[in-house]
This record gives structure tokens, sequence and C-alpha cells, in this order.
């Protein structure tokens, strides 16, 4: 057997040391033996902005004990923390663990960075592994760059924005672009894009929906045309680490009195990491339905907002149901208000009829107390506009006082611009309760010429016969015509009469 020398067994322990470095093999405790095994670098060679993933595999070798709990993995670069992965998970013995770190570097050159595991053993040993990587980043290679990135943490449904950037000194034409991963879906994945201004960028939403949590992928292609007619193709790839779905919803209300009317105010916020579709409102009192409401899909971090006025509402107790979908499920929340009607006495227009007077109209109609309470210094008058200018005898009429649940008579005259006038706009203006109010209604005209419904909030449409204040429900009636008409009539009756009378007496 040879002699060694001293020297050479000083080399072997050196040597046995360097190699444990390499690997990372760092021994926790006499039970566990946590070591980095390996850390790759995808793509080996990347590009100034382009994403950058060390794949790093931790192994908790056979010869351990004992399982170890990973508590955090991190990506450094000297003392400053590029990516960090919270609770990846446990590793039992013989067992191993794949981590994505990715980031991305804003200039060219080598760069030294180092992995970190920070973990304790089932017998409750802490240990921290370092492991060293360099990575070699060149200058862009095209003057038309893609990055990808969503607007809030990623979840299982997100939004992802995909930015083409040209910064070439020349405008592309003929742009394609997909978005496409392994474990995600993309709605409407290929877009296209006539053309690009040199030194402009372009900002495409995706939304989409990644198969569940984790490290998921995403790559965004481009192909367009440079100015010689050529065809160039530019890839990007991120991987986004996707949360859990978490659905939470709030649904708040408050009764809101303003110009002598309530109503209910309604808002839905999303405070989840997923959107809410197919929203629907319903307000229930005593077990029934009194009003429903569609709502427009809440956003992530989004709130709509919706009222439900007076007239669909009761006395009382109302609850407010938000159903909506999310993550392929059902979901609910509620809110209860104590709602109570508008007690002030409040004016409203009701049994208008629309009376032709020469080249304008009259208005006639009664002032109803829609209120529990008297109402004083009553005002009706008709808005000017550019189809309908106020008239004498009545531009405006004086109510005056209406007790509640009183109606009185007004009448008012205006002329109308040409035959397209389907509505005159009347000011509603009173005192109830010491409170002024004011606003002002659509009086719409009827399509026979003889009624017209007062609209507005709260307004009722007027009642009686249809076609209104015409002879037997016919309409507008022209009295002189008919009575011209008639004396014709009699006129040449009475001449057929004298000439059959006098042919009789000269037969004889």
């Amino acid at each position: 057997m040879p002699d060694r020398s001293p020297y050479s067994a000083l080399l072997l322990v050196v040597v046995l040391a360097t190699s444990a470095a390499t690997l990372g093999i760092g021994v926790a405790t006499a039970d566990s033996q946590v070591a980095i095994q390996s850390a790759t670098v995808d793509p080996g060679s990347p590009n100034v902005g382009e994403d950058v993933t060390i794949r790093t595999t931790i192994r908790n070798f056979e010869s351990a004990t004992t399982a170890a709990q990973i508590n955090q993995v991190s990506l450094r670069r000297g003392t400053r923390t590029l990516t960090t992965t919270k609770d990846p998970g446990t590793i039992g013995t013989g067992g191993s663990i794949e981590l994505p770190l990715t980031t991305t570097f804003n200039s060219p050159g080598r760069k030294q960075l180092s992995v970190h595991v920070y973990g304790v053993s089932a017998d409750g040993g802490v240990f921290n592994i370092e492991y060293p990587v360099a990575v070699t980043v060149n200058e862009r290679d095209s003057d038309v760059q893609l990055s990808l990135e969503t607007p809030t943490d990623p979840s299982t449904e997100s939004r992802v924005n995909v930015t083409i950037a040209n910064g070439a000194t020349t405008n592309i034409s003929t742009l394609q672009l997909a978005l496409s991963g392994p474990n995600a879906t993309a709605e409407e994945p290929s877009r296209v894009i006539a053309s690009l201004p040199a030194g402009r960028e372009r900002v495409m939403e995706y939304d989409v929906t990644f198969d569940g949590a984790g490290s998921r992928p995403l790559t965004a292609t481009l192909e367009y045309r440079d100015p010689d007619g050529n065809r160039e193709t530019v890839t990007e790839t991120r991987t986004f680490v996707v949360d859990p779905p978490r659905v939470d919803a709030e649904l708040d209300a408050e009764v809101v009195r303003e110009n002598g009317t309530a109503r209910i105010d309604a808002s839905l916020t999303n405070f989840g990491n997923v959107p809410m579709e197919e929203v629907r409102l319903r307000a229930v009192a005593d077990d029934e339905t009194v009003a429903r409401k569609l709502v427009d899909d809440v956003g992530i971090e989004s709130t709509r907002n919706l009222s439900i006025g007076e007239s669909s509402l009761p006395a009382g107790e109302v609850t407010l149901h938000a159903v909506y979908e999310a993550v392929g499920d059902t979901h609910e929340t509620t809110t209860t208000v104590d709602f109570a009607p508008t007690t002030d006495g409040r004016i409203a227009l009701t049994g208008i009829e629309v009376i032709p007077a020469g080249n304008s109209i009259r208005l006639a109609g009664s002032a109803s107390n829609t209120g529990e309470t008297a109402v004083t210094g009553a005002v009706v008058s008709v808005v000017g506009s550019d189809r309908v200018t106020p008239v004498s005898p009545a531009k405006d009429y004086f109510v005056g006082n209406v007790p509640a649940g009183e109606f009185t008579s007004f009448e008012l005259t205006a002329r109308l611009q040409g035959n397209r006038t389907d509505a005159v706009p009347v000011r509603i203006s009173y005192i109830a309760d010491g409170q002024q109010y004011s606003r002002v209604v659509e009086v719409t005209l009827a399509d026979a010429g003889g009624t017209a419904a007062g609209s507005g909030a709260g307004d009722q449409e007027s009642e009686g016969p249809p076609g209104g204040g015409g002879f037997l429900g016919i309409g507008r009636i022209d009295v002189v015509g008919i009575l011209l008409r008639l004396a014709a009539v009699v006129a040449v009756g009475a001449g057929v009469v004298y000439w059959w009378s006098r042919r009789r007496g000269d037969e004889r």
C-alpha cells in the first residue's frame, strides 16, 4: 500500500470541503441533512429585462432521521433580496422539492447571486444554507420588447397585461400577439395590431384563468414585420406565483333622504382576488321580493353602487341579497336596513290632458300632494328649451296650498317647435315642512295627441279614457270644421228636396 504524506491528507480534506460548499450540503442537525442539491438558470443567457428563473432543488438526504420544514427560500444579490418564497413545505427523509425563484436585471454583465434556505428540523434544530449562483446577462437582442405583469397579486382568475414596446427608430406592422401557458387559459389568446409607431408602446389586456395555485409560467409571442418586410419574432416568458382563490364580498346599504324622496343606496365591494360575475341584487320585505337589480361584474378590488327608489319599497326592514358567481360556484351576501318612506308633502302631476290651442297647446291637470304633510306655495311652470317655448296666458301657474292627500287643478300653455316635440319640461316648486323643493319632470305628449303622462321620480301616469280630452275619446276635434261640413250637407239635402218637389209638381 503506497505511503501518503500529510500534505496529501490535507489536500483531500480541502477538496471535500470545497465540494460540500459547491453542492450546498449543509447539515442542519445530527438528525437531518438538508442541502441545496442544484440551482439551474433558465434561460441560461438571459437578456436585460427578461425574466430569469433560478430553479432550486432542496434535498433531505436518506441519512437523515427526521423531516425538515423549510420556512423561507430567498434569492439575494449581496445584501439585497431579489425574491422570496415563504413556507414552501416540509421535506421528508430522502425527499426533495424544487422551487422557482424569478427575477429580472436592468443592466448587462455577470451577476453574483446566492440562494438562502431557512428551516427547522423535526427536533427543533434551525438551519440556514447558502448556495452561490452566477448569471451572465446580455444586452437586449431586439429593439422590440415584451413584458408581462398583473395589476394585482395573481390568483386563479387574473388580468395579465402584455406590453409591446417598439424601441426601434422605425415603425413595425402586422403585429400578431399570442399568450399561452401549460397551466393557464387566456380569453381571446391571439390578438392582431395593424402597426406600432417607433418609440411607442401598446398594452394588451388578457383575462387569464390558471388551473390552480403555485408557479405558473406564461409565454407571450409576438410576430411582426420590420420596415424591410422581414418577419421577426419576439418571445417573453414569465412565471407567476398564483395565490389560491379567495372569495370575499361585502354588501353595505343606507337610507338616503334627498329632495323630498327617500331611497336605499347600496354598494357591493369585492375584497377577494377573483372577479364576481352574474351579479344580481334582490330587495326582500316580509318574505316577498319587492325589487330586483342586475349589476355589472365586480372586478378585483372594485365596488359597484346602485339605488332602489322609494316607489318600490315598503316601510320596515328591507333585506338586500347580492348573489354572484365566483370560481365556478354561487355565493351570496346580505345586509338589512330599516326603511321609512318619505312623510313630507310632495307634489306630483297627475291626470294631465293636452289640448290644442291654435299654434300652441294647453296642459290641464292636477297637482297632487302624495305626501303626508301639507304643501304650501306650490308653483308649476313650463321650462323653455330649443323645442318648447312658454307662452301666455299661462307660462306658469300658482297652485298655492295643497293639503296632504288632496289635489288642485292647474293649466299651462306652451308653443312647440316642429312635429318632433314629444315632451314638455315642467318645473314643480313647493314648500313642505319648511323646506323648499324644486324639480323638473317631462310631460310626455301621447301619440293620440289628447293626453300626456307626467314622468319623473314619483310622478304618476295620467288616468282617463283612451285618447283623453277628445270628443267621445276620439282625440282632437275641429268643431268649426265639423259644423261647416254639417251645414254643407244640410244645404245639399234641402236642394235635393226642393228639386224633387218641383219635378213632381210638373208631372201633375
